[in-house]
Formats: C-alpha cells, structure tokens, sequence
C-alpha cells in the first residue's frame, strides 16, 4: 500500500526538513475521467465523514428538509462533521423536534464538542454533553428523519444490516458508481457503517455532486435534483458543516463557496468545483490533520483553481507556522507534491 502514496508536504524546522508527510489524490471530471493524481488514484480507503453528502442522498430524495417545515441550514448539518456550536446544537434539536424524536435516539455517543479543541476555547465548569454534541448528530438526526418517513424503528437505524443502512449503501454506491458488494464495510467512529471505495471513485462523487449545480443530464438521473440541493445547502451555510476556526469553513469563505468540501477522520478530504464540474479527493498517508490544508490548497493552487486574491487570504493555511510551547515561530509546513496530469 505504501508505494500508492508520493511525498506531499514536508515540515521544516527552521530550514531544515525535519518531517514528511505523504499523500494520494485524485482529480476526476463529471464523466469519471482522471484528470490528475498524486500517488495513486486508484488506493482504498476508508471516506470517513466525506461520505455524509451521499449518505443524506436519500433522505433529500423522500423531501428533507421541506417535509418537515425545515430549512437549508437544516439540511447542511445533515451532510456536517461539526464544532458543537450554538447554532449547530440548535439546528440538531430543531430537526429531533420536527420529526417526534428525542436527543436519546441518536446513537452516534458524546464527546468533546470539537468547538473546544479548534479554538483552544475552555470547557465551561460543571459543562456536560449529550450525544447531540457529538459532530455526527446531524448525520444522525437526518437518519432518524428517514426512518421516520419510512416508517422504521428508531432503535436499529445505526446497524448494517438494518434496512434503512441497506438502502443507504444503495444509494450511495449507486451514485459513486459501484456495485453495493464491492465497498468494504467498516464502522465509523459514530457507530453507522462507513465505506471504502478507491479515490477516484470519492473523487467522481463529488465530482457528480458538483456537476448538479448545472443543467440536469439528458440521461435518467434520479438524484441529480436531490445532489443540486445538497450542494446548494453546502455552499450558502458552510458556517453548518464544520465551524470556526476549521479549515472546511475557511476555504469555503476564502473562495465565496466556489468550492465546496469535506472533511473526514484520519485526514481525508474532498472537494467539489462546480465551475468545472470536478471532483477532488485527497488521503494523507499517516492521517495527520496539520498536513491536509498545505496539501489541499497546494492540489487546487496546481489546478489554477485559486485566484490570486484567494491564495492570499489561504497564506496562512497553505504554509501554517509552527511554535514552540513559548510561542516562538520555529517552522512551518508546505506541499511538495506535483501531480501527475493525465494526457
């Protein structure tokens, strides 16, 4: 598996590279074709939470939001990984509310609302939190909506082999191409199954995805309509898919929603760009956060996908400094990788 990766990014103390981190990418047009790599876009791995756009698929489909007199924003955390803030703990009780449920359905488990770790913001005292503090309620709140609309239990959605996971798989090898048996199952740290396909094939979903914001297709495409509102729900409340301080945010602010991604566990990340209908999907080998926007934003700087204006305000992104526990600057990371463009 190793030699599927190349080398992306390196981190330098002071001149002198003391670290390496290495990575594979893939750069896919609306009709699957190949457009760049890095490494190899053929390696497996596991989405992770790049999957939740096409995990809400059918949920969008049966009518979520409008079904339930809810909004977009709404609909975004439903696709989000995000920070536990005001707003996104709100907008994940709003939905139990409308659909009859309560924050003791949700099976995705507690932990520290990610708001804490990315801006170094200090628990309040006495704080404690519920499973819909957990980045995943929204996933799980727009599970729950779909088992509510089709009539299912509450208690077994989480479970593989409960009907609502199988239409699920369905739907989501359905649109990245693949047959349902040749996605390797695993569990995601929330508890749902999650699935392993090779990059490419994330990368055509998202491509897919941003394809949507076009004219729908001549050929029979069912969900392109549901897509479209995915991805407009994506690009006007980035604020809901992950939070402050988070890279998602970032770059979607940065680029004023001409690109759309996500983010998911062990440092994958996917992209969409509507303008071109292209889908990007990028895995660093070690699964090391810090090295994911330097690479990203180094994939879409060599696409010519950043305008001057855009690539100013990612600066300090693509080369984060790095301090010491003094807060002195004693390094920084930075891509350097080329991809391999396809003739």
């Amino acid at each position: 598996m190793k030699e599927m990766f190349a080398s992306a990014a390196e981190v330098l103390r002071g001149s002198q590279t003391e670290s390496l981190h290495f990575a594979a990418a893939a750069v896919v047009d609306r009709e699957g074709r190949l457009i760049a790599q890095l490494g190899s876009a053929d390696l497996v791995t596991y989405s992770r939470s790049s999957l939740k756009p096409f995990q809400a698929l059918p949920t969008v489909m049966r009518g979520f939001p409008d079904r339930f007199g809810l909004g977009d924003h709404h609909l975004a955390l439903i696709c989000a990984s995000h920070s536990g803030e005001d707003r996104h703990i709100g907008a994940a009780r709003e939905i139990l509310a409308a659909i009859d449920a309560k924050e003791d359905h949700l099976q995705c488990g507690v932990h520290i609302p990610l708001i804490y770790r990315d801006n170094e913001v200090p628990i309040p005292a006495r704080k404690s939190f519920s499973p819909v503090y957990n980045n995943c309620s929204g996933k799980h709140s727009g599970m729950l909506a779909l088992s509510r609309i089709l009539g299912l239990p509450f208690e077994n959605y989480f479970d593989v082999q409960s009907p609502l996971q199988r239409l699920i798989r369905a739907q989501v090898a359905q649109t990245l191409g693949v047959e349902p048996n040749n996605m390797i199952h695993g569990i995601d740290g929330c508890s749902v199954p999650n699935y392993a396909v090779p990059l490419r094939t994330l990368a055509y979903g998202y491509a897919r995805l941003a394809a949507s914001v076009g004219p729908k297709p001549r050929t029979d495409d069912e969900c392109h309509d549901a897509c479209a509102r995915i991805v407009g729900a994506m690009r006007g409340y980035p604020e809901m898919i992950s939070g402050e301080g988070r890279f998602d945010l970032a770059l979607a602010r940065a680029t004023n929603g001409r690109v759309f991604c996500k983010a998911g566990g062990e440092a994958i990340e996917c992209a969409g760009i509507p303008e071109r209908g292209w889908g990007i999907a990028v895995k660093i080998a070690d699964g090391a956060p810090r090295a994911v926007a330097p690479v990203v934003i180094g994939v879409l700087r060599q696409l010519d996908l950043l305008s001057p204006a855009e690539l100013t305000a990612l600066e300090k992104l693509a080369q984060p400094v790095l301090s010491n526990h003094r807060g002195i600057a004693i390094g920084t990371i930075r891509m350097i990788g080329e991809l391999v463009r396809n003739a």
